[in-house]
């Protein structure tokens, strides 16, 4: 549709992955002070956004908001209280639970 409206689909395919990779880059230097620069050291990143992503819903930027927000304050409580060696443990059960109840995440709808 966009090509039919004069729209060059091909410059802006390059674009929007030209602004991925830098946003990629960004967040990889402003993370290397945190973390150490290892081959695998964004597993533990990639694990938390992925649990993000599946606990909001597949394709819902709003639940990928409130799943964020829902997993920040349940791993810190979680650390808080019960103990910070558990706060990637707390991510998952909070996972399990969602997925249980609605599979297709909190804003996820259902394919038939």
């Amino acid at each position: 549709m966009a090509e039919l409206n004069g729209v060059d689909t091909t410059r802006l395919n390059m674009l929007s992955f030209g602004l991925g990779c830098a946003l990629a880059a960004a967040a990889g230097v402003i993370l290397s002070p945190v973390f150490p620069v290892t081959p695998n050291a964004g597993v533990p990143i990639a694990l938390t956004a992925f649990v993000v992503v599946v606990l909001g819903g597949m394709g819902s930027m709003w639940g990928c908001v409130v799943g964020g927000l829902m997993l920040g304050l349940v791993e810190n409580l979680g650390a808080a209280f019960i103990s910070s060696g558990y706060k990637n443990v707390f991510g998952f059960i909070i996972l399990i639970l969602v997925l249980l109840i609605r599979p297709a995440g909190l804003f996820g709808r259902a394919k038939m």
